[in-house]
C-alpha cells in the first residue's frame, strides 16, 4: 500500500513538473544576461482624415448700376403723346419709350412738359432723353444728338370723295387747286414737284386750308396724313378722302423723328438705339404704331 502510494505521488509531481514546463519554459541565457533587440513596435495609429474644406464660391460682383433717365414728351400730340384719364402719359410715343427701357435695362420715368421747355431741360439736364415727335432738323443736330429714327409721319393728299383715288397718281391733279399750309415744307414740296402743273393756294394755316377744301374752293389739300387723318374721322371731313400715295420724299420730311439726347451722354444713346434696332426688327415697332394708327409711320 505504501509503495502504491508513494509511485502515485512521484507520477503526479512529475506530471506537475512536465505542466509547468510548458506553462513556464526555462529562461535562455541571452534572456538572463538582457537581449538588445526590441520587442517590434506596434503599427503608428493613422491621422484622422480631414475632410476637405469647401471652398467658397467666388463672390460675383456686385451688379452694375442700372442706367436711370427721365424721358420727356408733351403731352398734346395724340395720339403719338398725350395724357390720359389719370393724368399718366400715354400714346404711342409713351408706349415705345416703356418698351425700349424694359430691353436696355434703364430705369426710367416718363414725364410731360411743354414743348418750349423740351430742349433747354434736356440741356440743363433736367431731362435724359426727348421722344416727343421731334423731328431730326440740322439746326437741333447742332444743339443734340439723336437716336435712329422711329417714326416718319408721311404727307398725304385729301380731296373729295367724288374725285379721291386712293392709289391716284399725282398725274391726276393736274390743272387742279391744292391747298397747303405757307411756309412748311408740304408748300416746298408743292412748289419744288408741282409747279407746274398744279395751281397752288397758301393759307396760314392747315385749319383754313380744309374749310376751303369743305366749301368746294379747293380740288385737294397736302398736309401731314396724322393730321389730315384725324379731321376725316369728324363731321367736317366727313366730306372727304385721302387722294394718291403717301409723300415719303427725304427731301421733304427730313430724317424723321428720333429720341433727343445731350451730345454727351453717348452711353445712353447707344443703349436706346440697340433696343430700338431690336423693336424693328421682330416687329415691336409696327405693333405699338398698329394701336393707334391704320398705317405705317416708320
Amino acid at each position: 500500500m505504501r509503495i502504491g502510494a508513494r509511485t502515485r505521488l512521484l507520477v503526479a509531481a512529475t506530471t506537475l513538473v512536465v505542466a509547468l514546463a510548458v506553462i513556464c519554459p526555462p529562461v535562455t541565457e541571452a534572456q538572463q544576461q538582457g537581449s538588445t533587440t526590441q520587442p517590434p513596435a506596434p503599427p503608428p495609429r493613422p491621422k484622422p482624415v480631414t475632410p476637405p474644406q469647401k471652398t467658397k464660391p467666388s463672390q460675383k460682383p456686385p451688379p452694375a448700376p442700372a442706367l436711370k433717365a427721365t424721358v420727356v414728351t408733351e403731352g398734346k400730340f395724340p395720339p403719338f403723346n398725350m395724357v390720359d384719364a389719370q393724368g399718366r402719359p400715354a400714346g404711342f410715343e409713351v408706349d415705345l419709350a416703356n418698351e425700349l427701357c424694359k430691353r436696355a435695362k434703364v430705369e426710367c420715368r416718363i414725364v410731360t412738359a411743354s414743348w418750349d421747355d423740351i430742349l433747354p431741360g434736356l440741356l440743363d439736364k433736367r431731362y435724359d432723353a426727348i421722344m416727343a415727335s421731334m423731328d431730326m432738323t440740322q439746326e437741333r443736330r447742332r444743339q443734340i444728338s439723336f437716336s435712329k429714327r422711329y417714326m416718319l409721319v408721311p404727307g398725304a393728299f385729301v380731296a373729295p370723295k367724288s374725285a379721291a383715288v386712293p392709289d391716284g397718281a399725282p398725274a391726276l391733279l393736274r390743272g387742279k387747286t391744292v391747298g397747303v399750309q405757307r411756309g412748311t415744307i408740304y408748300a416746298d414740296y408743292l412748289e419744288r414737284t408741282f409747279r407746274k402743273a398744279v395751281r397752288t393756294k397758301g393759307f396760314a394755316n392747315a385749319d383754313e386750308a380744309r374749310k376751303e377744301l369743305v366749301a368746294g374752293k379747293l380740288d385737294a389739300v397736302l398736309g401731314d396724313k396724322v393730321s389730315l387723318w384725324q379731321w376725316l374721322k369728324t363731321s367736317d371731313g366727313a366730306c372727304c378722302d385721302f387722294f394718291g400715295q403717301d409723300v415719303k420724299d427725304t427731301r421733304t420730311l427730313g430724317d424723321g423723328v428720333g429720341i433727343g439726347f445731350r451730345k454727351d451722354d453717348a452711353k445712353l444713346r447707344d443703349a436706346f438705339n440697340k433696343a430700338l434696332a431690336e423693336t424693328v426688327a421682330d416687329g415691336t415697332l409696327k405693333r405699338l404704331a398698329d394701336k393707334y394708327l391704320p398705317f405705317a409711320i416708320y
